[in-house]
């Protein structure tokens, strides 16, 4: 933004996001600032929160989000791959706060999920283990004698062991 003219007109060029309605309320904004009588401390209040309103437009975009679409782009070869790192860390500000969270965020998705392929593993087995009503037996399958079998249900109580099981695997399978 640059002051042209004393009339608080300021002109703006259109950056590539086309953000022109953002650009017409920070020049009204500007014109009020300056038409107002503020005090130090109004002054103070007004910049901090719009410092803080930036600052959490630019903490909510993740700056890892372009390193993982760069990593997945599985046409580009090594020395591509590598200016395309060069260029991002030269515009992205990385250290080592953003990876711990990260890091913080990827193990306790894992222990969530883990803990959620347990009770799903241990309710199956409940449900096999424990005699259910006659009622609640939907159809028995497969006898083994005259009084027990395999039931429908018992073949649900798999599918959630199998379900746990495959969600506790793919949980410590990832990269």
């Amino acid at each position: 933004m640059k002051k042209v003219s004393k009339d608080t007109t300021y002109t703006f060029h259109e950056n590539e996001g086309g953000h022109i309605e953002l650009e017409t309320k920070v020049q009204e904004l500007l014109s009020l600032f300056e038409r107002a009588q503020l005090s130090k401390k109004q002054i103070r209040t007004y910049q901090s929160r719009i410092s803080q309103a930036l600052e959490n437009t630019i903490t909510s975009e993740s700056p890892i989000k372009a390193f993982k679409m760069l990593d997945q782009d599985e046409t580009l070869s090594r020395e591509e791959l590598l200016d395309g790192f060069e260029k991002l860390l030269s515009e992205n500000q990385i250290d080592s706060n953003i990876g711990r969270v990260i890091k913080r965020r990827n193990t306790l998705q894992k222990i969530i999920v883990s803990l959620i392929a347990t009770v799903l593993i241990a309710a199956g087995f409940a449900m096999i283990i424990m005699p259910a009503p006659p009622s609640f037996e939907i159809f028995t399958i497969f006898y083994f004698n005259h009084n027990d079998g395999v039931t429908v249900m018992d073949l649900i109580s798999l599918l959630i062991v199998l379900s746990g099981v495959f969600l506790f695997v793919q949980t410590f399978n990832k990269k």
